[in-house]
């Protein structure tokens, strides 16, 4: 401050700081003092989807592809066979429960296959007999409706043992061994990932219970952690960027309840295509501003009480800007008050407010 030159100082010394006055003031500096003080000026731009609070975030799955199965009968689960974060085909066996609900159908099965057996015997006899003239239309007729009736029953079992996880092959080993009696298998209705296992082995469930989650789409989501103050101005529809990939999201959900332990609310969004993400994955998720402005780098801004001071460079030197800016995070928004390519002091603010209030010196 000792070198500053003594025209600059009676024009400084001329500066009164009034508080009515403090949102527009012309501050004369010559660009050699701007020089010696170290003042740095830096351009202000629009922002763009790169501006804005970066963010931890978690890779989940989409609540819109996520499904829970369940029990078909009560008993007890004796054996997992698919762990969690497990990719599955449509049919494969989840898990095996034992139940006394179960051996009823089987056997109901068993009496009306045996009872199939019989009639497609009869059938083919019949016929036969029937060809060769021996045996009248009407007992034809007759045994023809019977083995209809038969079929019927048979299919309508095999049908409920098919829900509970037999194929042909169990069916064949339950009917010519007896193995399986006395158990039936959750599957899984369609292609997708075991998010979550609702049963441990050894515990006993009812019938209809949830007993599975499952996640049947391709697309992720993120869970976003947020200050409530940022959370406030955030839009559903917003666009977000990943760091390091540039993959673009939206806004999806945001949760109007505030964590009282850290005052956070909680994003969710969605990729917007395609991502190598994988479930449980920690990344890094750019909250850009929900309006259009001009991005102020926090270096620029100076805090009096309420008021928040940018100085902008002018061809006389310096302008002292109260500007009403709203935090994006590490820096803030102006929506007025400034344009794209004005040039805002980025260091030596503090000089520059010590003029203001009268604190610089001379020679």
């Amino acid at each position: 401050m000792k070198n500053i030159s003594r025209k600059t100082c009676i024009a400084l010394a001329s500066v009164i700081f009034i508080p009515a006055l403090y949102a527009q003031e012309q501050l004369a500096i010559s660009d050699a003092d701007i020089a010696r003080m170290g003042i740095i000026f830096a351009p202000v731009a629009q922002v763009s989807e790169n501006s804005g609070a970066r963010f931890p975030a978690t890779v989940i799955n989409s609540p819109d592809s996520v499904g829970s199965v369940s029990t078909r009968y009560s008993g007890r689960i004796s054996d997992w066979q698919r762990s969690a974060g497990e990719s599955v085909k449509a049919g494969d066996i989840l898990l095996e429960i034992q139940s006394q609900e179960i051996v009823a159908m089987q056997n109901e099965w068993m009496a009306s296959a045996t009872e199939l057996t019989s009639a497609e015997f009869e059938l083919t006899k019949d016929r036969q007999l029937f060809e060769q003239g021996v045996i009248a239309q009407q007992r034809f007729k007759r045994t023809e409706a019977q083995h209809r009736q038969a079929a019927f029953a048979e299919q309508a079992a095999r049908v409920q043992l098919n829900h509970a996880g037999f194929d042909a092959a169990k069916l064949q080993a339950l009917r010519s061994s007896g193995a399986h009696l006395g158990v039936y298998y959750v599957t899984a209705p369609v292609d997708a990932v075991l998010t979550q296992r609702l049963g441990a082995v050894g515990e006993f469930v009812d019938s209809n219970a949830p007993i599975a989650s499952l996640n049947s789409g391709d697309s992720r989501w993120v869970s976003i952690h947020v200050p409530a103050r940022i959370a406030e101005n955030a839009l559903v529809g917003q666009q977000l960027t990943l760091v390091g990939t540039g993959e673009s999201l939206t806004l999806r959900q945001k949760d109007f309840t505030v964590d009282s332990s850290n005052q956070s609310v909680e994003l969710f969004a969605a990729f917007n295509g395609p991502s190598d993400a994988v479930t449980g994955q920690v990344v890094s998720v750019i909250l850009p501003p929900s309006g259009a402005g001009i991005l102020v780098p926090d270096r620029a801004v100076v805090h009096t009480g309420n008021d928040t001071t940018v100085y902008v460079q002018t061809p006389g030197g310096v302008e002292a800007r109260n500007l009403m800016l709203r935090s994006i995070g590490g820096d803030y928004l102006a929506e007025t008050g400034v344009s794209a390519g004005e040039r805002v002091v980025i260091q030596g603010t503090s000089v520059l407010k010590g003029i203001q209030l009268g604190l610089g010196g001379g020679e």
